[in-house]
């Protein structure tokens, strides 16, 4: 039986949602894995890197992995491009470390893009799993075209949450974005998305080196 450990480097606090969607997709292929995923926290750092190699070199050394999985934000560039960035700031260091495997992960636009799959999953997710507000979700298609991912599920979780005023202002969105994602057992509408099919190509090829 196969164990991975494998370490989560994101653009930001918010990218830690795309855990499970990493772990779903690794299980989609090898479902008898053993699987240990981390999140790289910088946050207690008091100067965090922000060169890509270096921030890799400080993701590596203080979560030792076997697998690294680099998250860069699409925004307006292809997804070549971020992983050929990717792929450069890897080739910087590489020599000096022993990880297996460095996949890129790039939404076109927003990690956030890819939870607005699952109604019920936000309703969980803003604590009001009855309610019955009609949430207005984008269309799988729409997805990569939004033009702020992010806006669009906060606001969502808002409206699910049916909370108004003081409640409403008290309402820690930022942590349901979290939640949405680990309230979601079935990412298949993101075969969807060409973003998603090239992280699961590279994934299929690190399992396949196993």
């Amino acid at each position: 039986m196969s164990e991975i450990t494998y370490t989560l480097l994101s653009d930001g606090t918010s990218d830690k949602a795309l855990l499970p969607i990493i772990d779903w997709t690794i299980r989609k292929h090898h479902p008898d894995i053993i699987l240990q995923s981390q999140w790289a926290d910088f946050s207690l750092l008091s100067m965090p890197p922000k060169e890509l190699s270096e921030r890799i070199k400080q993701a590596i050394e203080l979560y030792p992995c076997d697998w690294l999985v680099i998250h860069r934000d699409g925004e307006k560039q292809p997804i070549i491009d971020r992983q050929q960035e990717i792929d450069k700031a890897w080739q910087l260091i590489a020599r000096s470390y022993t990880v297996r495997t460095v996949i890129g992960i790039i939404p076109v636009r927003m990690t956030e893009a890819w939870l607005l799959l699952d109604e019920k999953a936000i309703k969980l997710a803003a604590g009001n799993p009855s309610g019955r507000q009609k949430l207005s979700i984008p269309s799988i298609k729409q997805l990569e075209s939004l033009p702020d991912p992010k806006q669009t599920l906060q606001q969502l979780l808002r409206e699910a949450s049916e909370l108004s005023g003081r409640r409403l202002r008290k309402f820690n969105v930022s942590k349901a974005v979290q939640l949405v994602a680990e309230n979601i057992s079935d990412f298949s509408a993101l075969n969807e998305l060409n973003a998603f099919l090239s992280f699961e190509k590279l994934v299929i090829t690190a399992i396949q080196t196993l």
